[in-house]
């Protein structure tokens, strides 16, 4: 009788622990079966202007212009150094950037304002997930030297003859 209560018992409890090792699933699917955080993830706009400001200083030929007035008394969007963001979060987040630029002289406008729309979209993206709605670029006006002092028109030209008078250009913030 022993016997048999060995045989059965431990048959048993073997099988059915055998079962229950083979029947739970591995650690990586069990991650996934189990029920996720609940939860929202928002960024701030400060965040999203710190973004586009960086974006922008490694756009060669553009500097940032400041705003309107109303934005430096903190009316509207927020904004800093050329940059104003709105983010509408109903649904699924979306951003609307207004840049404001100075153009470097002699470089094409409608072509720097695409590579900033483009560039400031792409980084947003990808770096916030949001879906950029808008990059709106307004060029407050034209700058003739580099930040490192140097004017174009200091430049030697190989098809302008030495002699020729130079024309010297107002600066742009003293119009």
């Amino acid at each position: 009788m022993e016997e048999m209560y060995r045989q059965h018992e431990p048959e048993g409890q073997d099988a059915a622990r055998q079962d229950q090792v083979l029947n739970e699933p591995p650690l990586d699917q069990a991650a996934e079966t189990q029920p996720s955080v609940n939860g929202a993830v928002h960024i701030s706009e400060e965040v999203i202007v710190e973004l586009a400001k960086k974006t922008l200083a490694s756009i060669a030929g553009v500097q940032p212009a400041s705003q309107s007035i109303a934005s430096k008394f903190g009316i509207g969007r927020k904004s800093g150094d050329g940059v104003r963001v709105a983010v509408e979060e109903k649904g699924s987040p979306s951003v609307s950037v207004d840049v404001y630029l100075l153009v470097k002289f002699g470089l094409r406008i409608p072509d720097v304002a695409w590579d900033v729309q483009e560039s400031i979209k792409k980084t947003l993206e990808s770096y916030t997930g949001y879906a950029v709605k808008a990059v709106n670029v307004n060029i407050q006006g034209v700058y003739f030297e580099d930040v490192h002092g140097t004017a174009p028109q200091d430049a030697p030209s190989a098809d302008k003859p030495e002699d020729e008078e130079k024309i010297i250009l107002p600066d742009v913030d003293q119009l």
